[in-house]
């Protein structure tokens, strides 16, 4: 067999180039919360005040703030339960309370980026579930995981109303960008505002701000949406309200549209025009129907066929 003959020098080397370990990964500081602080993963999370001795809500935080903790969780009942709350300090300078168990320390905010990130019980191929988090969901990174090809997760489960902790997800469909970050909540912000006005704040703000975001297309694909008229056809016929205080519109759309009148239950109206698509409101999915009088649209899941 032939021998192979490694310089003594290289022989040297070797201990240090098998032994080095990884790089630790480098994350932005806006994007991270240690034990002093922590990030909100969840839209309209409660703020509450304490006014002699009671928690009293105060309005609600917006998803991905991140605030600073002030003090040790402590005990308290709230809607009839013993729950841990924790003091907390918006950026702002404002302070208040909000359950210690719906905020997340210790950890690294990050979106995800896939269409539907496949969620595992434990960091290896073999433990995936049927369950998965959405395109653009913001999550909750375990620090000491970042970076490593399964990652430990906490996320929100808008069905459930629960966060989903210690679950994990490949990290090649996550991103902690802070671009990419920030403008999922811009565009998730922009989603659940019903003011036409703040909605094209957020969008321009996002893509002003954080061009190099992955979400750019669907940033400008959400706002000229806010503004392209929606597809129409006529229509012809007597539809009845199926609702008490049936609202009307100048407009096919409850955003954007200016609420002309109220009509009440049971009330006959004449059909003209109708969008050619369904939209969804509330659960419901239908199309928006213009009526002759009073002039205006009426979303079609608050009419019925006459009896």
């Amino acid at each position: 067999m032939r021998r192979v003959h490694v310089p003594a020098a290289l022989l040297a080397l070797l201990p240090l180039i098998c032994c080095q370990p990884k790089p630790a990964l480098t994350v932005p500081p806006s994007v991270v919360a240690d034990a002093k602080s922590a990030f909100v993963i969840m839209a309209d999370l409660p703020l509450f005040a304490l006014e002699q001795g009671m928690l009293v809500a105060r309005g609600t935080l917006p998803i991905g703030e991140k605030l600073a903790l002030l003090g040790p969780a402590t005990k308290t009942f709230q809607a009839g339960k013993e729950r841990d709350f924790v003091p907390v300090r918006r950026d702002s300078g404002s302070e208040g309370w909000v359950r210690a168990d719906l905020v997340i320390s210790r950890s690294i905010l990050a979106v995800v980026t896939t269409d539907t990130a496949a969620v595992y019980e434990a960091p290896h191929n073999t433990a995936a579930t049927t369950s998965t988090i959405p395109r653009l969901s913001i999550i909750a990174i375990a620090s000491e995981t970042g970076g490593m090809t399964f990652i430990r997760v906490t996320a929100f489960d808008p069905v459930a109303k629960i966060l989903l902790r210690n679950v994990y997800l490949r990290n090649e469909g996550v991103s902690s960008n802070p671009d990419d970050v920030q403008a999922a909540i811009l565009l998730q912000l922009a989603a659940d505002s019903n003011s036409l006005v703040q909605q094209r704040a957020l969008l321009a703000s996002a893509i002003k701000d954080h061009p190099g975001s992955l979400f750019i297309p669907e940033l400008n694909a959400a706002l000229i949406a806010l503004t392209a008229p929606r597809a129409t056809e006529p229509a012809a016929g007597t539809m009845v309200t199926r609702a008490e205080a049936v609202s009307v519109f100048d407009a096919a759309d409850e955003k954007t549209g200016k609420l002309l009148a109220t009509l009440p239950k049971g009330q006959n109206v004449d059909i003209i025009e109708k969008t050619t698509e369904s939209f969804a409101i509330g659960g419901d999915s239908a199309p928006w129907f213009r009526i002759r009088e009073p002039a205006g649209w009426v979303f079609g899941a608050f009419l019925a066929a006459p009896q």
